[in-house]
């Protein structure tokens, strides 16, 4: 009697984890790529959480950033138009599964990687570089020698403290 408890509850916790991650990519599924490549036309970040779509406003990390100062991101499906080391290393931080941008870096790819993020993106690029192109990212700079999630924050937190 103990062995068969034991299959069934098993059973049962298996069932019940399968149900759960089929709940969470169903919510996923609702909103397509197509979709969030329109929404990142018109916003900086989009975040698909608990069957609600947010859109956020602002240049580089700091829509990350001031999302991240009143909640996280788990259970999140969320769209950021360009994501380099420094915005993958606050969506690490924030507990993302899942993201999608039309744009990534090698270093994102490989922040992403580390920490079993699921991402998908249409281009894959070596750097995320400066509005002008001519050098790298000023926020990638910063995070250049950091691989912990945490130390990104507390710089970037830092750093946006008043903005």
């Amino acid at each position: 009697m103990f062995k068969k408890f034991s299959i069934k509850s098993f059973a049962l916790g298996i069932c019940f984890v399968l149900i759960v991650c089929m709940s969470v990519q169903a919510a996923f599924a609702k909103v397509s790529q197509k979709t969030l490549r329109k929404y990142l036309t018109e916003h900086s970040l989009v975040v698909v959480k608990d069957n609600k779509t947010t859109f956020y406003e602002g240049r580089g990390i700091k829509p990350l950033i001031n999302y991240l100062k009143e909640n996280d991101f788990e259970n999140a499906y969320v769209a950021d138009k360009r994501i380099g080391k420094a915005s993958a290393l606050l969506l690490v931080y924030g507990k993302a599964r899942q993201v999608y941008t039309p744009v990534i870096s090698k270093p994102a790819v490989k922040v992403f990687e580390d920490n079993n993020v699921k991402y998908t993106a249409d281009e894959v690029v070596e750097n995320i570089k400066n509005q002008s192109g001519t050098d790298l990212c000023p926020m990638e700079k910063k995070v250049m020698n950091i691989n912990s999630p945490q130390e990104a924050y507390e710089l970037f937190s830092e750093l946006f403290k008043d903005k």
